[in-house]
């Protein structure tokens, strides 16, 4: 049974999220505790994440939303399995320590391996649960054999002590109330707010890149299974820069995007706040998002880079997963690619150049529009009233 919000004190009570990341550039959790704070469903939103020695321990990210990044005793013994239990217990043991007098009413959390702690959470203190799952994660490429079955186990039995479950894309809301027999879940896309279109120059200007040159950008994480080496391999391969590749993120192949930016063709650019991400995105001529098909998370996914590259009004190539292809067809917002190597990349690129941009930059804004985060918090806040939390009356001047 969900457990109604009530007033207690004359204030509204508190929203806990906990994350296992650092808390660098969530911009989807930024973006719902916003909304959150804003429609007056909670007084107060708090994060809990994990520290790092280059982050601040307790960090404020706008009125009323507060950041406290745990410091684990237990984070340098190693990371075998028995380690990484050691170090969950004294992440868990902080988190209810922490905020067990900070009047939380819900609590949401950010990924399968924190379901446990939420659903003690719940029982132990008599809240709200929400689970908020940002992919398909019993079925990424790290779930395999005996992880993949205790990982769908669990999901199994206590996905439904949860009042909500929220996603981020139609076929993984099919394929949960499938999977476990449980009310479809409310979808809310990984969208960028509402933007006014308007174009900037920071990659030519910063990176010495030419105005007859165009601009092609890869936009978020930099690591395996987004198709990276085989950009990289592309436009290796290319014979002229007349277009050129900018990676602009952070991650694992960092490394490997620097070692081949002796190319001319190729350009790192590190990742920036998410607040000024779409000034940058707004900087390229065209985006590209390859993800490959080597799970079904990413067949079922809809990348934020996607949205972000169409607010910006960049037209857009994409490979061929289920649910952004069938987006970017519908709306003629871009182009599909179904060839993964060096040659199709190059082929689908060159075809791409010859299309009718103009229009594609317009579907895709249009498209952006459509999807913006203004929407998406409506169905988010929408789905939260379902289950008992509404925004605050407002108060009416005598």
């Amino acid at each position: 049974m969900s457990i109604v919000k009530f007033l207690n004190d004359g204030n509204l009570l508190n929203n806990l999220h906990i994350s296992l990341t650092e808390f660098r550039n969530e911009s989807r959790l930024l973006k719902e505790a916003s909304s959150l704070v804003k429609e007056q469903v909670f007084d107060k939103v708090y994060v809990a994440a994990l520290h790092s020695d280059d982050l601040e321990l307790n960090q404020s990210c706008g009125d009323n939303i507060y950041v406290r990044r745990f410091k684990l005793f237990t984070r340098g013994y190693g990371k075998n399995l028995i380690v990484q239990l050691v170090k969950y217990i004294e992440y868990c043991i902080n988190i209810c320590f922490f905020y067990k007098n900070k009047k939380i009413s819900c609590v949401n959390v950010h990924s399968l391996g924190l379901l446990p702690l939420g659903v003690l959470l719940k029982y132990f203190w008599n809240v709200s649960l929400v689970y908020d799952a940002h992919e398909l994660e019993t079925e990424t490429n790290g779930a395999k054999g005996l992880r993949k079955k205790l990982s769908k186990w669990l999901e199994r039995r206590l996905i439904k002590h949860t009042e909500m479950t929220i996603v981020v894309s139609d076929s993984i809301a099919d394929w949960y109330s499938k999977e476990y027999a449980i009310q479809r879940p409310p979808v809310v896309l990984n969208a960028p707010n509402l933007r006014d279109l308007k174009r900037n120059n920071h990659f030519r200007e910063q990176l010495g890149i030419r105005e007859d040159q165009v601009i092609l950008l890869y936009q978020g994480g930099l690591m395996r299974g987004r198709g990276v080496h085989l950009i990289l391999e592309a436009f290796s391969a290319r014979s002229d820069d007349k277009v050129v590749a900018v990676f602009m993120g952070y991650g694992e192949l960092q490394k490997d995007i620097q070692a081949a930016a002796v190319n001319n063709n190729i350009f790192f650019y590190p990742a920036v706040a998410p607040q000024v991400v779409l000034e940058y995105t707004a900087s390229a001529d065209f985006g590209i998002s390859l993800i490959e098909n080597t799970c079904l998370s990413y067949y079922y996914c809809m990348p934020n880079k996607l949205f972000e590259y169409a607010m910006a009004g960049l037209p857009v190539l994409v490979s061929n997963m289920k649910d952004m292809s069938e987006l970017v067809t519908k709306n003629q917002m871009g182009a599909v690619i179904s060839d993964f190597s060096a040659v199709g990349i190059n082929r689908a690129i060159d075809n791409f150049l010859v299309q009718n941009l103009s229009a594609m930059k317009i579907n895709a804004y249009r498209v952006a529009c459509e999807h913006a985060w203004e929407v998406q918090e409506q169905k988010m806040l929408g789905a939260y009233r379902a289950i008992g939390f509404s925004a605050a009356p407002q108060k009416v001047e005598k």
